[in-house]
């Protein structure tokens, strides 16, 4: 081994870019788990913008935004995970459709998706572990109060319960949907259990507590944080939590991400306009108490927690991808700086890679 050359553990993970012709795509990262120091490795150049990702396994399911208005563009596009780059398996499309967030069932058998701008929820089935086509199979008819965002349903995530049901949430209608699986991937709404939510919140994503007792989900419109309790597959309300301080933001704010720690004690909440990041500890009921907010980079827009030890965060309109350490039991906070960060143009998604892998780095990279 050279003399400049060293030897560290780092987890991988991947980063979708919006960006230009010439610096759009995915770009694959190391962070090191010793020190939250963040390294770009790869980067693979993409013809339209990607908008999502989701790992299941070893594959990888991104969404793609539309630009040229092409009948085959857009869609969903399978790659196999191979370290430090992805591996194009299959790619789906549906009249040129744009998706937002996609989820694979339990079995395997199906990928579900949601068409922000046609209100319509889609299933691709799987064979011999590739994505084959997309058919719609709901197609959503809310409406909300909000002129802009609440004209008309507008689907923006999906997901897998702990109870094993496809969730979707309607900015649009301020409703969650909650699916049971039919024959054939078909998706049969579970009316007793699908619930709306206050006029004009606009539900944007749902996380979930280790056991599947409570679900967490950030309002886009309201910035409002709604804690369930869930029982028998149905969702109580148990608080409401605002994801910020109004009197302390000088601009409009919508909260874009949140995401849990693994051990179930923290609630991160990123805040676009206020541009933080809000600390939540987690109580034994289910319950949240604001406990830290850390400023971010401007326009944060997803996270990824790693070792419950380091936080990422992803702030497009900055075009920085940045690292913070996570304390436990300290009297002035849970996050700090790490002044690790990477200038990326428009960074918009996030998803984990292979993990603790020992790889020899320059020390000048």
């Amino acid at each position: 081994m050279g003399l400049f050359n060293r030897t560290k553990k780092v987890d991988i993970f991947f980063v979708g870019s919006e960006g230009t012709e010439i610096d759009r795509g995915i770009y694959s990262f190391y962070i090191d788990i010793n020190t939250g120091e963040i390294f770009k490795r790869k980067f693979t150049k993409a013809q339209a913008s990607p908008l999502s990702m989701h790992k299941h396994g070893r594959w990888m399911y991104i969404t793609y935004r539309n630009g040229s208005g092409n009948q085959v563009d857009g869609g969903i596009w399978q790659y196999a995970c191979m370290d430090l780059q992805l591996g194009l398996a299959a790619r789906v499309s549906h009249e040129g459709h744009t998706f937002f967030s996609t989820a694979v069932d339990g079995d395997r058998k199906y990928l579900y998706g949601v068409d922000y701008y046609n209100g319509e929820v889609v299933k691709s089935p799987i064979k011999k572990s590739k994505v084959v086509n997309i058919k719609v199979v709901d197609e959503l008819k809310g409406k909300g109060i909000d002129p802009i965002k609440q004209t008309e349903s507008h689907p923006t995530f999906v997901c897998v319960t702990p109870q094993n049901k496809i969730l979707v949430t309607d900015m649009g209608g301020d409703e969650v949907i909650l699916y049971d699986q039919g024959e054939n991937g078909a998706l049969i709404k579970d009316e007793e259990c699908s619930f709306k939510v206050k006029d004009g919140s606009g539900p944007r994503k749902v996380v979930y507590s280790s056991r599947g007792h409570h679900a967490y989900m950030i309002n886009e419109i309201s910035s409002m944080i709604n804690v369930y309790k869930i029982n028998d597959g149905k969702y109580e309300l148990i608080q409401e939590q605002l994801s910020y301080k109004e009197d302390e933001c000088k601009h409009e704010n919508t909260p874009t991400d949140i995401i849990l720690s693994e051990n179930g004690k923290y609630l991160f909440v990123s805040n676009k306009g206020d541009d933080t990041v809000v600390v939540f500890a987690v109580n034994e009921d289910g319950t949240i108490k604001r406990i830290d907010c850390m400023e971010t980079d401007a326009g944060p827009i997803a996270m990824l927690i790693f070792k419950d030890r380091w936080l990422v965060v992803a702030s497009k309109q900055s075009g920085t991808i940045e690292s913070f350490e996570i304390r436990e039991g300290e009297r002035n906070g849970v996050l700090y700086e790490t002044h690790s960060a990477f200038s990326l143009h428009q960074p918009v998604c996030m998803e984990k890679g292979a993990e603790n892998q020992s790889v020899v780095m320059n020390m000048f990279n």
